[in-house]
Order: structure tokens, then sequence, then C-alpha cells
């Protein structure tokens, strides 16, 4: 009878942890501090990624304050992209480098919290876990990086979100983020009067936004050669638009010198033949305040060097755009595919997944690009890369196409949820937590 009785009674309380599990918006609603690592790394991948996991905990309801806990090293990045640093905003946002958290931990000064969190990290966050003083440490990466690892008692795994993007953001309307860009106080009034006419031009232009591309040898040639392929592709879809490009890297007058010379802006990169000098003339390298000034030409090619922004312009920038993106490693990468844009990654690194679906034809078309923007900036008059390049801008630009769908579709499946909202729900529901629920069935 007694044994009766414990199954019972245990039927009986796993019952009630079922029923009255919090969901992760009433976990949320109920936390006052929320721990956030920003690992360091050489561009603003991870900082950024911070930044999306902090949105995203906001919109699911979490209106207590973030303390944010980052690397020194990284300390002028987040300066350029996170709110209000290095004072933080009162009552919401609190900054501290690491070193001075890891001191007031030894000294037993830092309360625990019930959750702590890192949007991505390359290796710190195994070491991470011993200071975070949280119950919980949710150590996430974006799409494409690596397993998603919580770390409580002992270290789980979470394998189910692995095609997961990081993040869902909401797309504001342009009429909704334009009038909030005012209050941009990260924001320059020139970098604010480019975003505004930039917006403007994207409704009857070209564009796309190129990202990680400063840091790179041969920046200067990469775009060079992507420009032509671009130049070659608007041309067979409308003759009619200008092509935009915001350069949200930044470049330093080194940088700029070589970017002038190989644009044929000065002397050093003499053109050979007059296709070649007709595409030197038709491509532009402007500043913020000069764009402003330009009447955009149909046919031609803008680069406007805009540098690093706020990751609120930073993603505007990627949603407005018309052509392929270009992105740097994986937390563009996934932003790009989470919006169903068709996107080249810097770094060849790709994540494309249910290719197999598509014809021998499309699959073609995608190889022989991502060979050609890798190689192809390296041989100025090679044709047959820029074409490659070209012909995957045409299809995966033109409605209808195979390619055109594919990405639309991959955007609509990312969309429907991410690994901030699956990894709550693992952390609220455990022990009796469901399967997650799958992007890809």
């Amino acid at each position: 009878m007694n044994v009766i009785r414990a199954v019972l009674f245990n039927a009986i309380l796993l019952f009630g942890l079922v029923v009255f599990a919090a969901s992760p918006e009433e976990f949320l609603h109920r936390q006052k501090l929320i721990r956030v690592y920003v690992d360091s790394a050489p561009g603003f991948g991870h900082q950024s990624a911070g930044i999306s996991v902090m949105r995203r905990l906001r919109d699911l309801g979490f209106s207590g304050e973030f303390e944010v806990i980052y690397q020194p090293a990284v300390a002028g990045k987040i300066q350029k992209i996170y709110p209000g640093f290095p004072q933080g905003i009162a009552g919401e946002v609190h900054y501290i480098d690491i070193g001075t958290y890891a001191d007031s931990v030894a000294d037993n000064q830092v309360a625990k919290v019930q959750l702590a969190v890192s949007g991505a990290d390359d290796g710190f966050g195994d070491k991470f876990k011993n200071i975070s003083r949280s119950e919980n440490y949710l150590r996430m990466q974006p799409l494409g990086w690596g397993d998603v690892g919580l770390y409580s008692d002992k270290l789980t795994v979470l394998k189910a979100l692995k095609d997961m993007p990081l993040a869902n953001l909401p797309s504001n309307s342009t009429e909704e983020f334009l009038k909030s860009v005012p209050a941009m106080n990260d924001l320059s009034a020139d970098l604010k009067h480019f975003v505004q006419r930039f917006a403007e031009s994207a409704q009857i232009n070209f564009s796309f936004p190129v990202y990680g591309v400063g840091t790179q040898t041969f920046a200067p040639q990469r775009m060079y050669f992507y420009g032509k392929s671009v130049k070659s592709a608007a041309a067979k879809m409308d003759k009619s638009k200008a092509i935009v490009i915001p350069v949200v890297s930044p470049f330093n007058p080194q940088d700029m010198d070589v970017m002038s010379k190989v644009f044929g802006k000065k002397s050093g990169f003499e053109s050979s033949n007059a296709t070649e000098l007709k595409h030197q003339k038709q491509m532009h390298l402007l500043t913020p305040q000069e764009f402003s000034k330009t009447s955009l030409k149909p046919g031609n090619v803008y680069f406007v060097f805009v540098g690093s922004v706020p990751q609120a312009v930073f993603n505007f920038f990627y949603e407005q755009a018309t052509l392929p993106v270009w992105v740097a490693g994986k937390n563009a990468m996934s932003f790009a595919v989470t919006k169903g844009k068709p996107y080249f990654n810097t770094v060849d690194d790709y994540y494309m997944p249910e290719t197999e679906r598509l014809s021998p034809a499309t699959l073609k078309i995608i190889e022989k690009a991502k060979v050609g923007f890798s190689t192809g900036y390296q041989k100025f008059l090679n044709q047959s890369e820029m074409t490659s390049v070209s012909q995957y801008i045409q299809a995966a630009t033109t409605p209808d196409t195979e390619l055109a769908k594919y990405f639309s579709a991959l955007g609509m499946k990312m969309s429907r949820n991410d690994r901030v909202l699956e990894g709550l729900r693992y952390i609220t529901q455990n022990p009796t937590a469901p399967t997650c629920s799958k992007v890809f069935q």
C-alpha cells in the first residue's frame, strides 16, 4: 500500500510540475537581473550576438537589469554598437569589465542570479561558467557556429537547437525605424542624414551592405571585382537602377589610399582596356557626406563608407537589401539567413541547409559562385569568375527562380523559432522539458 501511495504522490507531483511550470515569458518577468558575457574577437560578431540575445530577452518580457560582463579588449567595439556604453542606461544596462568583475567574485561581492547568457564566444565561456554566479548559464552561438551549452550542475548540450537561429528579431517598418533615427546618440548628424537618404534610395534602386571586408587582405580588389559582377547582373535585371552599397566596415587612411588606386581614383592601378576604364568610371567611392550631394546614375555603383554602426542600423541595411548581402563569419550570416537574404561570406563559411532539394542546375550556380567570389578578385580580367558571381546574383534576386524561392522559404522556416526561446523553455520546464520545436521537418 505504501508503495502505491508513493507512486501516486510522485505522479501528482510530476503532474504539478507540468501544469505549473513557468513559461519562458513568466520566468523572465520574475527576473530582476540577467548577467550577459561578451567575448573578444577580431570583428563585431561576438558583441552583436550579445545584443541580439539581449533584445530578444526584452521582446519576451524581461524588464529587469542586464549586467554586461565584457573583455577589456572589446571596450571600443561595444562602445560603438551597444546602447549607452560605458555608463549604461540606469535601471536597464550596467557594464563591468571582466577583471573588475572577477575580483568582486573572489571577494564574494557578486549576487547569484538565476540566469546568465552569452551570444557567442570562442571558448572562454567554459571558464566564465565558474564565475558566472548563476544557477543556469546558457551559452548560445549563432547559427552554424556550434551547439548550445547549458551549464548548471553539469554541462548539457542542447543538440535539438542546432538548426535554429540565435535570435529572431522583429523587423520594424521603414517608417518606424526612421522615426527612431533622430534619437540615436551613437550616430553623427551626417550618418543620420545618410540613413534617411539611403532609405529613400533603397525604394527605387538596388542595394546591399558589405560587412567584414575592411580587416582582410585584398579588400579593395575583392570589392572592385564584386562591383563589376554587380554591374553586369544589374544591367540584365533593370538598367534604370543604381546600386547603393553601405560599407559597414572600418577602413583606415592607408586602406582608403589602396582602395582609391584599385578603383582608378589615384595613380597606381592602370586600366588595361576600355572596358576596365568604363568600370572604374562607373564605380564610386563616397563618404556619407559626399553621397548626400551625389545624383545617382542608372547602372553606376556607389560604395558609401559608413563604418561601424549600432546594431539597429546594421540590421536595417540588411533588411533593405535587394541584392545578395556580404557577411563575415557566423553572426551576420545567421541574421541574413533568418531574414531570407541570399549572401556571400568573405571568410568562405556557408550555412545552407536543405540544398539537397535543389536541382543540379541550381546547385551548380551556387557552387560556381562561391568559388568565383573566393578567387575571382585575384584575377582582374578573369571573366569566368565574374560571370559565375553575376549569374548567382541574378538567380538569387529574380522572383520565382528556384534559388530565390529557396532563400525565401529558408527565411520563413528560420523565423519560426530561435535558440533564446527554446533554451529558456528547456530551463523552465526541466526535468519534463519537451523536445524542442523543429525548424526543419
